[in-house]
């Protein structure tokens, strides 16, 4: 996982062609640091708690950033997105399906496999990264 200076923050918002805002760089800040996807409930309870931003805000925040690529929004079959910061690196997961615990996991090559997808296309002719969701059930549910 890479660790992210304020300014680093600061010149990934500015390159996006976003104003550079406190409550951007906080939404950036809280997900460089966490290790796995989160949903935006749990980033509006940190946030809240921590910067005093609201729901809305974080919503909003979260949209442009998205809309701006800096942001990856997984969708894990609950209901509800996740948000990760996005690094361009492949991003692999595990959820389970009955509690939904979600586990980040790294230092898994699967470039075979995206390289066969990509021959196999007939509409794509380059892949910049990928994510992987596999589900099952974690161990506590098993």
């Amino acid at each position: 996982m890479a660790i992210y200076t304020r300014e680093d923050l600061i010149l990934m918002i500015k390159e996006a062609g976003l104003r550079v805002t406190e409550h951007r760089l906080a939404v950036l800040s809280y997900l460089s640091k966490v290790k796995q996807p989160i949903t935006v409930y749990e980033l509006v309870d940190a946030l809240r708690k921590k910067d005093n931003i609201d729901q809305a805000t974080v919503y909003r925040n979260l949209s442009s950033l998205h809309e701006a690529r800096l942001l990856r929004r997984l969708d894990f079959n609950h209901g509800h997105a996740h948000y990760e910061l996005e690094t361009g690196r492949a991003s692999h997961q595990l959820v389970c399906s009955n509690c939904e615990v979600v586990e980040k996991i790294e230092g898994v090559g699967v470039d075979d496999i995206v390289k066969k997808m990509l021959k196999k296309s007939k509409k794509f002719k380059s892949i910049n990264t990928h994510s992987i969701e596999v589900y099952g059930l974690c161990k506590a549910c098993t």
